[in-house]
């Protein structure tokens, strides 16, 4: 049988972690497994589909449109972290996989080939789909693997996090395995190692570079969602970095948008950190914190999957500087990613089958595409409503992910 994996034009040709640790499975199962464009698609019997990220369906439905995969000769299965709502591509792809795939794929891609029936309570056809459980590990992956252009070895330490933020797909969605009490991660996809900030009084030595995340503009907004960081602790941990000598970067990410934020949240963003520094100074170096702002979005399989969200979520960059003083800068992030691309996630995320049109006119009308985003989104919007992608929904009426269950429980916000 040919097996082959899709390449994914967004990573230079280089496939995620995820897909790396399928390609080694199968290889130390005798199955050997190839790289495939959507045209050479055709020339294998398996060919498997990445979704890195639930905003792929946009780039994926274009292309398998574009090259006719529905009418393909080859069996197709789709999985991957981004594959939570991969329904809208139930013309070019078989199944999906939801979940862990190690230690099993081997025999679902036999199966597969052969046309087999695949009664795994984890897959499901994207025509007349069925409902699914998540598959979860108890053990992390015990192999290195190979990873990106520069062939970076990755070890998993730890798969999930104990600390359940109510907007994390991550927490939701992965049961906890090893030790992720302090949930380091090396930084090979990110560039820069990441650690928690409840965390950073901990580091011995001087960081050059490191990602952290506040994720709310204020402490009433991060504690009602479950990211409890007082201010203090910021400044704890913002404290111990000036500690060190020399020069250290930090990109803190931080979630706007979110239900309920009003200007008060956002006063207190600002007045924190312009009396930090008012009040602080180093002499040895410099810290330079970027702040990089993304638009709240209710993943699915959450407790906040149900909330609303902003169509017009921007970040404020009037002054990109937030504060400066001796020794230290805070300042935005300039992010590039508007609200076009926010809506085009919030699609991703909660479309259904009444969508489809509006999905496929984003994807491939050619004459829309060639459009700059603020000229997408007006036209979008005016040719459209947009209602179901940024309404609150009942707890009680039907939900995209009704179906899709990760086996860990979640009590939807309100």
């Amino acid at each position: 049988m040919k097996i082959a994996f899709l390449k994914n034009k967004n990573r230079n040709d280089s496939i995620s972690i995820g897909a790396s640790v399928i390609i080694q499975d199968l290889s130390d199962n005798g199955i050997q497994c190839a790289m495939c464009d959507y045209d050479s698609a055709f020339n294998f019997d398996v060919v498997m589909v990445s979704m890195t990220a639930t905003i792929d369906l946009f780039d994926l439905y274009a292309n398998m449109k574009r090259h006719r995969w529905d009418k393909r000769t080859f069996k197709s299965i789709i999985g991957g972290f981004g594959c939570q709502n991969p329904f809208a591509l139930a013309d070019f792809v078989d199944y999906a996989f939801f979940g862990r795939s190690e230690n099993v794929i081997s025999q679902v891609i036999t199966k597969l080939a052969k046309g087999d029936d695949l009664n795994y309570p984890f897959i499901t056809p994207l025509i007349n789909p069925v409902p699914v459980i998540l598959r979860q590990v108890t053990e992390n992956y015990e192999k290195s693997v190979k990873y990106g252009k520069n062939s970076s070895n990755w070890t998993e330490r730890f798969i999930g996090c104990r600390y359940r933020c109510k907007f994390c797909h991550y927490s939701y969605n992965r049961v906890p395995v090893g030790n992720n009490d302090t949930y380091v991660n090396d930084g090979i996809s990110t560039g820069s190692p990441e650690i928690m900030l409840k965390d950073i009084c901990k580091l011995e030595t001087k960081p050059g570079r490191f990602t952290t995340a506040l994720d709310g503009y204020s402490e009433r907004l991060r504690f009602a969602f479950g990211k409890k960081i007082s201010w203090d602790l910021v400044e704890e941990g913002i404290d111990h970095v000036m500690s060190f000598k020399g020069n250290t970067f930090i990109k803190l990410y931080n979630i706007h948008g979110f239900p309920t934020e009003t200007e008060a949240d956002v006063a207190e963003f600002y007045n924190f950190f312009q009396n930090y520094i008012s009040s602080t100074e180093k002499a040895d170096g410099l810290v330079n914190i970027e702040v990089l702002n993304t638009a709240f979005r209710p993943s699915l399989n959450t407790p906040m999957e149900r909330m609303p969200a902003r169509l017009f979520p921007e970040a404020r960059y009037e002054d990109l500087r937030i504060a400066v003083g001796k020794g230290i800068i805070v300042k935005w992030s300039v992010n590039n990613s508007g609200a076009w691309s926010h809506l085009k996630d919030l699609i991703s995320i909660r479309n259904t089958s009444k969508h489809l049109e509006m999905l496929d006119f984003a994807a491939t009308d050619a004459k829309f595409n060639k459009l700059n985003d603020a000229a997408k989104l007006t036209e979008f919007v005016n040719r459209f409503d947009i209602t179901d992608f940024i309404r609150e929904y009942s707890s009680d009426e039907p939900f995209v992910s009704d179906n899709i269950d990760s086996g860990i429980k979640k009590k939807n916000a309100r």
